[in-house]
């Protein structure tokens, strides 16, 4: 944590007000905001040039990124994953994965061993498992071998292995078993989210009544919307409160979806997400997920199979999407990306917005809107100025 002044900034919810302000930094915490700032314990200044100012990028759903990915279990993997989102405005995460019984589920186990420690970049917050309760029909890239019978007692040995870091689990459900295990996850404070589903429209009420209040990839990997099948759409849209993913590359879901997604639910009921893989930050090329080999090409991973997997578009290409798609306000699109995952995970009391007592998770767009700068708790991990990482 560091203590800084950062001047000259235009924070993106204070752009009404016209003048660029300065935001002092304390301990990593946002401790004032106001013009002309001074503080003899924050000697360090940052000058922003009068360039937007928006919350850290907080990805729910990211696999992987510039090499590493949560299914390597690695130390090394982890840390890349952090430095590479870090540089491209995302300064929080869940790192995604899938089970691996058979080899003891190493990797989570050393995914939650790092989650809340410096790995030099975005903050690990902890784990969102998709599976292993999900349907075998809508399963997508998730391998037959990270699909189990649910019970509360896998639950119990995932929450043992992940050392307490499981924050989210995607669960299918219509599966037999799956209502207690989602009424488990709410009772110990996880998050039950709607994926990988064949679920019918009765069948998702069920699941929302036990506790589901968020959906993995809305209309990936679940039964579409028919007018004599409804399924699983009008269910979670009837259900107030409930958010939803949305991943807006073009591929998982079509630009005019998206528009109708955030005008039947709303800005406050979308969360962007990325679905990221390890590709994200390097060239097209095949690569291996899991031990199965998959192409990563034009921004898109699919399994050689063609099997659609995910998106090497990082999370602040994804708001600028949001924003071209549907023709919201900056302001709405920041928050899908911010404050809607925020207050998802719970820690919108830390996270997702500049005031006063938040983190200094921050990041600095330059005229284009690209990242010109990232800081975590206060410390400036990167600037374009330099183009790498800083510590």
């Amino acid at each position: 944590m560091s203590n800084l002044i950062i001047r000259n900034c235009q924070p993106y919810n204070l752009a009404a007000e016209g003048q660029p302000v300065d935001i002092a930094v304390r301990n990593g915490r946002i401790s004032q905001i106001g013009h002309g700032l001074t503080d003899p314990a924050q000697p360090e200044t940052f000058d922003a040039g009068g360039r937007t100012m928006i919350p850290g990028l907080i990805d729910v759903h990211v696999h992987g990124a510039g090499g590493g990915d949560t299914s390597d279990g690695t130390a090394e993997a982890l840390r890349t994953m952090s430095s590479t989102l870090a540089q491209r405005g995302i300064t929080s995460f869940l790192a995604t994965g899938m089970t691996r019984r058979e080899e003891g589920n190493q990797h989570l186990e050393n995914a939650g061993e790092y989650t809340g420690k410096d790995l030099g970049g975005a903050n690990l917050l902890g784990l969102h498992i998709e599976g292993p309760f999900v349907s075998r029909e809508k399963r997508g890239g998730i391998q037959l071998g990270g699909i189990e019978t649910p019970s509360v007692e896998v639950l119990d040995e995932l929450l043992e292995t992940t050392k307490g870091a499981l924050k989210m689990m995607t669960i299918a459900p219509e599966v037999d078993g799956a209502l207690n295990v989602i009424r488990e996850l709410v009772n110990r404070g996880i998050i039950a989210s709607f994926g990988h589903s064949d679920a019918d429209y009765e069948e998702t009420k069920a699941g929302l009544i036990a506790g589901i209040s968020h959906v993995t990839h809305f209309f990936n990997t679940m039964r579409p919307l028919h007018h004599r099948d409804p399924g699983p759409v009008p269910a979670i849209f009837e259900q107030p409160g409930v958010t939803v993913q949305v991943i807006c590359d073009g591929i998982h879901l079509h630009r005019d979806m998206v528009r109708y997604i955030y005008k039947q639910f709303g800005g406050e009921r979308c969360i962007c997400v990325t679905d990221g893989m390890r590709t994200m930050g390097l060239p097209d090329g095949k690569y291996f997920y899991y031990g199965k080999e998959y192409e990563s090409r034009g921004g898109i991973a699919r399994y050689l199979d063609g099997t659609l997997i995910g998106t090497t578009y990082n999370l602040h290409q994804m708001l600028l999407n949001f924003l071209e798609f549907t023709g919201c306000s900056l302001d709405v699109a920041v928050n899908t990306a911010t404050a809607n995952p925020a207050k998802v995970l719970g820690i919108d009391d830390r996270k997702g917005a500049i005031t006063v007592g938040k983190d200094a998770d921050l990041v600095v767009l330059d005229q284009d809107r690209s990242v010109w700068a990232t800081i975590i708790g206060g410390r400036i991990i990167y600037r374009k100025v330099e183009g790498e990482v800083v510590a």
